[in-house]
Parts: structure tokens; sequence; C-alpha cells
């Protein structure tokens, strides 16, 4: 009987959460500032051995709808052993407002990313800086769209990320559905003014407010979590927004593997560590999250059997799906019901694994 009622108070927390989350997303619509300020940009990319995929980024770039007297592009080349170099170079000759940076080696103790992001601020000149990831495509209005966030009190911006789902498989369609998840929660969060973290695929800062917070120093040790880090810093001080604007969207591609998805949400998850132990509120999610997951793996061999399992799965299927459907809808990404399905079947296994394993920093880097 114990157990009975402990599952159904920890099915219950993670309930409260989500609905925390559902109304932060509704607020964070109405929240969305719009300025006519048009300052210096700087957009930055960290590129390792993006030969393939990188030319796609930097074209769409270059169609940028920003005036290009107020915009330069720089592309840290992070010792890449293709031909990731010979692409930059090509977009720097074809257009004045490229840049490449060429990164031969890293000090000791140093995450590379952090490294090859901090040499391209370093270089930069534009009142704000927008980074994108060397696996992404930008709209033409992606620059224009992010800029008009920055009211006089904003100092960072996070946009919507999505996975590339055009004559994509169910794979695919399936981590477009944890994306969808994770980016609706992310909102849901800064429309409460209380912002966790966010997506470096789709990250605006003053450049003021980056060197204010001494760049990424403190955390220059730590493989990833540049994003979390910056969100986190600099909304101390500064209003953080998400924008909503369709205009600012980005798109990725997806993982190809099982196996290099897993590794993925196992990095991101290790991000985590750090803001559980300055933000008891978030600790608390982590551990009901985490629990109730637990219970529903569970509860098919305790006191209740089938009936508690279904119990706990029809609520949190309920929460689940509204802020996914919520999300959805705000986004503009619509999801496939059997997707959903398999997705949220998948969890129980999937969360309480990653989740211990990030904390473990079970998960591995490119070389």
């Amino acid at each position: 009987m114990t157990f009975f009622i402990v599952a159904l108070f920890s099915v219950g927390v993670y309930a409260c959460y989500a609905i925390y989350f559902l109304f932060g997303l509704i607020r964070v619509r109405r929240l969305q500032p719009v300025s006519n300020n048009s300052p210096t940009v700087s957009v930055i990319v960290a590129a390792r051995n993006e030969e393939e995929r990188l030319p796609i980024l930097l074209s769409s770039l270059s169609k940028q709808d920003y005036p290009k007297n107020k915009l330069e592009i720089i592309i840290s080349d992070d010792r890449s052993t293709d031909k990731t170099w010979d692409c930059i170079k090509t977009f720097e000759e074809k257009y004045s407002f490229y840049s490449g940076i060429k990164i031969k080696e890293i000090p000791k103790y140093v995450s590379p990313k952090k490294h090859a992001l901090t040499q391209a601020i370093l270089q930069s000149s534009g009142e704000l800086i927008l980074s994108t990831d060397a696996d992404c495509i930008v709209p033409k209005t992606w620059v224009s769209s992010v800029v008009s966030c920055f009211e006089n009190d904003v100092g960072i911006v996070v946009g919507y990320s999505e996975i590339k789902k055009k004559n994509a498989s169910f794979f695919t369609h399936f981590q477009g559905i944890d994306f969808l998840a994770l980016m609706s929660a992310c909102a849901g969060t800064m429309g409460w003014s209380s912002p966790w973290s966010g997506s470096g695929q789709n990250l605006a800062y003053r450049k003021s407010e980056f060197d204010r917070i001494g760049g990424f120093s403190p955390v220059l040790h730590q493989v990833s979590g540049d994003d979390m880090y910056l969100i986190q810093s600099i909304s101390k001080h500064k209003r953080a927004i998400f924008n909503t604007s369709r205009k600012g969207f980005v798109t990725t591609a997806p993982v190809s593997t099982l196996k290099m998805y897993l590794n993925q949400r196992i990095r991101w998850a290790s991000n985590s560590q750090k803001l559980m132990n300055n933000n008891l509120f978030f600790l608390f999610f982590l551990l009901s999250t985490l629990i109730c997951n637990v219970f529903i793996l569970t509860s098919p061999f305790s006191f209740g059997g089938l009936h508690l399992l279904l119990v706990l799965l029809g609520i949190k299927a309920l929460f689940d799906g509204l802020i996914i459907y919520t999300g959805s809808i705000i986004f503009h990404s619509p999801i496939s019901l059997v997707s959903f399905i398999v997705w949220f079947l998948f969890q129980p296994i999937y969360i309480p694994l990653v989740g211990v394993l990030g904390l473990a920093g079970a998960f591995s880097w490119k070389e």
C-alpha cells in the first residue's frame, strides 16, 4: 500500500512540473519583444570535420536579409583533418563578410569547442554574437528575427531548433518528438523568467555580457554545456528571451544510429550537474522525473500491479501529451500519434539510463 501511495505522489509531483512547463509555454509566446534596432552582428560557428554539411550552412548564412555592412560570419576550424578549411576559404574569398580561423592545437585541459568559440568571439566586432552549429541550416530571416528580440534589457535570446524531417525515417521522427519535448520544457521555464537551458544551435547574446561573465573561463575544462552556462550566467543580470518566431527557427540534422542518439542525450544530461547543484527546483524536477519513471517500471511487480501501471502511464501520458501538443502548435512542428506513443513508452527506460550515465560522464566527444 505504501508503494501505491508513493508512486501516485511521485507522478503527481511530475504532473505539477508539467503544468508549470505548460503555462510557461503559453506565457512565453505573449512575452515576445520587438526591437527596431539594427546593431552589428557576428555569427560564429565552430566546425570540426564538417566538409559535407558546412557548405550547406554557409550557403544559408550568405542569404541573410540583414544589412551586410552590419554582419560578419566567423568560422572556427577546430583541427579538421578533412576539407573543412578549404570550404571556409572558398566562402571567405567569395564574400567579404566571411572570415575563418584555423586552430592547429588547443591548450591542455581546455574544451576544444569552447576554445574554438572563444577564438572566434575574440576576433569578432559585433555588438551581438549569434551562434549555431556546422550541421544546421538557417532561414534567410534568421539574423533579423533574432536581432528583433534584443530590447535594451535583453541579454540573451534562445531560439527553437528542429530536426530535419523531410522524407525522414521513423527514427528521425522519434528524435523530432524528443527534441520538441526538450525545447518545449526550456521555453516553458523561460516563460516564467527562470531559464534552465537552451540549444547552442540557435543562441544569441550581447558580446558585452559575454565579456562581463568572463567568457567561458569558469567552464573551459568542461567538454560540453556552453549553452547552459551562458544562459544561466547572463540571465542573472539581463533578461533571457525565447524567440518563438518561425522566422528564427534553425533546422538541424538528426543522428543516424541509436548509439549516436544515446551518446548525444547522455552528453546533454551531463550538463545538468552544475544547475542541479545550484537550483533546488531543477533538482526536484530531475528527482521527480527519475522516480516517476522508476515506479512505472517496477509497478507491475508491486501492490496494484497492472492497475497501478495503467494509472501511472495514463497520468504521465496526459501531461506529456499536453506539453508536446502545445509545443507542436507554438513551434509549427506537427507530430504523429504513433511516434508519440513509441517515444512515450521508451521514456521509463531511457530517462533513468541517460540520467545516471550523464551524471557519470559516460559519453564520447569528437576526437
